[in-house]
């Protein structure tokens, strides 16, 4: 049911008495506000005790008096924040315009009656718009505060349908001896949130969520097996051509991962998920490798020209502000649908945390105030969708996973996952909430059928198309049924992908160093000892994440650079794949294990050979497995099989690549190798 500006007002004047009343004398702090010790107010004469009625009790240990503390703090609650300063016996409660002063005398004039022996000694006084000062008596404890919070959010329901009563009736206005519905008085959503209209039509319909997840920038059709955008956007405008109740979500790690989307820093993405219609889109970690200011930029350029809206309800700034739009709203022929975005909190180490500094994703504010959320979103619309870049593996820091999340919370319908490159044929069912996710780069297509009937969600059922039955839809069966025989690309997207590439070869013309002698990249050679190409990118590697060191495998270096100019075609033919640069926890044993395997097939080549900054010594006639007979550190400190390091290598090798089996928990993912290498050749040797 939608919910009028009154319902908040009525929310947010029953948290203002709560607040209020936090403030006092507690013995035991309040853990979820700072607390700061204030000197105690001079003594005030007191009225003698009564005498008792009866015999007194025997005298007891002076008990130390109570600390006076002054609590002050904020809290945010369906989307409005209230901030409050008190000591005790006096608060002062900010709170946002959308309460007016009426609404604060009716709840008051509702509470009071109902509650006079706990709200006794308590007054309130509007000193001005926004600004409710509250007194109470002194003696009013932490545990009194918190009852009157309990009481309020039972007695929350009665008061507002005694409050606001029931919805208002239609209103007709006769024109022309013909009846116009006026039109329903527009909902105000939290943080100016506007609803969007995507369908108007009967109350009983299919609506089709069509989502991908973790593209890693895999827009043309047969990288990596990739769909490719030019075919999905046929697709699409097909789907579009039958109904309009369609709604297009992508769960992140979507602006990052080839050169067409790296050269142009994501705006290329950003240009294409707009042709093609996508609604929203949640920030996952990769996305975060341009820095979060590039990223709010691209989220501006997108909400500027109609594109997806770039979601995410738990990424805070340094003043605890929301940095991205948390949620939208989307209306299908009234049946009101709620996008709720999320970033995994391991952002913070699975990207470079350069790029997330000052922004936090997660804390236990948040944690405690999410399932609000939830039943905030469900007053707000009819369905509630997570479009979350979490992932099902507890890999990182944080531990969070889109299951637990799930099992935890209770309201929400579908999930929409990322981050895991999971792949959920028909979904997963969750605490009454269906997960799905598409696996990566384009590979599957998901698409979930949510039957509504007479403007009432019925159910939901979740099903992936294979990028291959699109190629070649001779092989689909699900194809046959629909009697599609082949799907073409989008001339409008290939165009533009053609006006990339043309761009893309221009750029990787440009000149990003200057070297003083030629760069040994030779097959033979890389693949069986350590040459001053390597050794480059290996310290490029290290110096871009602070790990301890770097190994890599030979077969992933695949030119030579002359000396002189070196453009960024250059280096693409160096370091032509799309590895990411990322961090493993390793041991020092584990390290020695993983020379001893790259090691072991010397002097014969070998694309495993282990590249590396440490300094390795060897005795290639040794048995293999017995061949490394001291390794030090770069600061010629030697390698302690007991100790933990971090090791720099690539994605590849950190999932196992090349039989590297020893490498242990990813804590850190980063950019492309060839961005790093780039960037870290143009420091070393700058332009001439």
């Amino acid at each position: 049911m939608k919910r009028q500006k009154s319902l908040i007002s009525a929310v947010l004047v029953a948290l203002v008495l709560a607040l209020s009343l936090v403030g006092c004398q507690s013995s035991e702090p309040v853990d979820a506000v700072p607390q700061i010790v204030v000197p105690a107010p001079a003594p005030v004469e007191q009225a003698p005790a009564p005498a008792p009625a009866v015999e007194e009790a025997p005298a007891q240990e002076e008990t130390p008096a109570p600390v006076i503390v002054r609590q002050t703090g904020s809290l945010s609650f369906y989307g409005y924040t209230l901030t409050y300063d008190a000591v005790p016996g006096t608060a002062l409660v900010s709170y946002p315009d959308i309460i007016t002063e009426a609404d604060i005398d009716a709840f008051f004039a509702y509470a009071f009656p109902r509650h006079a022996d706990v709200l006794a000694g308590v007054y309130y006084d509007v000193s001005t718009p926004g600004s409710l000062v509250v007194t109470f008596p002194e003696e009013v404890t932490v545990a009194d505060a918190t009852a009157v919070v309990d009481m309020l959010a039972k007695d929350l329901e009665a008061f507002v349908n005694e409050y606001l009563g029931v919805d208002e009736p239609v209103q007709v206005v006769v024109v022309k001896d013909e009846p116009v519905v006026a039109a329903e008085p527009e909902v105000e959503y939290p943080y100016g949130v506007s609803e969007i209209v995507k369908a108007d039509g009967d109350d009983t319909f299919d609506l089709y969520v069509v989502h991908t997840n973790d593209v890693h920038g895999r827009i043309v059709e047969g990288e990596d097996d990739s769909l490719g955008y030019a075919k999905l956007s046929t697709l699409l405008k097909m789907g579009r051509s039958v109904t309009d109740n369609i709604l297009v979500l992508d769960a992140g790690d979507v602006l990052h991962g080839t050169n067409l989307a790296n050269v142009f820093e994501g705006e290329s993405i950003g240009v294409l998920l707009t042709m093609l219609g996508y609604d929203a889109v949640a920030p996952g970690n990769h996305d975060f490798n341009y820095g979060a200011d590039r990223l709010v930029e691209l989220a501006e350029m997108s909400e500027a020209a109609g594109g997806p809206k770039v979601l995410a309800a738990n990424i805070l700034d340094s003043n605890g502000n929301l940095v991205f739009q948390p949620y939208q709203v989307y209306d299908f022929n009234g049946f009101d649908v709620v996008v709720i975005g999320l970033s995994t909190p391991d952002t913070k180490t699975k990207s470079h945390p350069r790029n997330t500094e000052g922004l936090s994703f997660w804390d236990d504010a948040y944690a405690s105030y999410a399932q609000s959320a939830i039943d905030l979103a469900n007053e707000l619309g009819d369905y509630v969708i997570v479009l979350g870049h979490i992932g099902l593996d507890a890999d990182g820091s944080s531990g969070i996973t889109s299951d637990w999340i799930c099992s935890n919370l209770d309201g929400i319908d579908l999930f929409v996952d990322g981050h895991s490159h999971t792949v959920l044929e028909n979904g997963m069912e969750v605490n009454g909430t269906l997960i799905v996710s598409t696996g990566q780069y384009l590979n599957n297509i998901g698409l979930v059928d949510i039957k509504v009937v007479d403007g009432v969600a019925q159910g939901e059922s979740a099903m992936l198309i294979p990028a291959a039955d699109v190629i070649d839809p001779s092989s689909s069966t699900l194809a046959a049924g629909l009697g599609i025989t082949s799907v073409a690309d989008d001339p409008q997207v290939i165009a533009y992908i053609d006006e990339l590439n043309a761009d893309l070869e221009e750029r990787f013309s440009q000149v990003v160093a200057t070297v003083p002698v030629d760069l040994d990249g030779e097959r033979n050679h890389v693949r069986t000892r350590v040459t001053n190409l390597s050794r480059l990118i290996c310290a490029a590697m290290t110096n871009e994440t602070g790990a301890d060191f770097t190994i890599i495998n030979g077969g992933g270096i695949r030119a030579s650079i002359a000396a002189g100019d070196v453009t960024l075609g250059d280096i693409n033919n160096v370091l032509p794949f799309t590895n990411t640069v990322t961090v493993c926890e390793i041991t020092g044993a584990q390290a020695l294990e993983a020379l001893e395997f790259g090691y072991s097939m010397v002097p014969e080549s070998n694309a495993a050979f282990s590249q590396s900054d440490l300094r390795v010594a060897y005795d290639a006639s040794a048995e293999p497995g017995h061949r490394i007979t001291r390794v030090r550190l770069f600061d010629g400190s030697l390698l302690d099989p007991e100790a933990t390091y971090t090791v720099a290598t690539n994605d590849f090798m950190a999932a196992g690549g090349d039989g590297y089996t020893m490498f242990g928990r990813v804590v850190q993912e980063g950019r492309q190798l060839n961005e790093v290498f780039a960037d870290y050749l143009a420091m070393l040797y700058p332009v001439k």
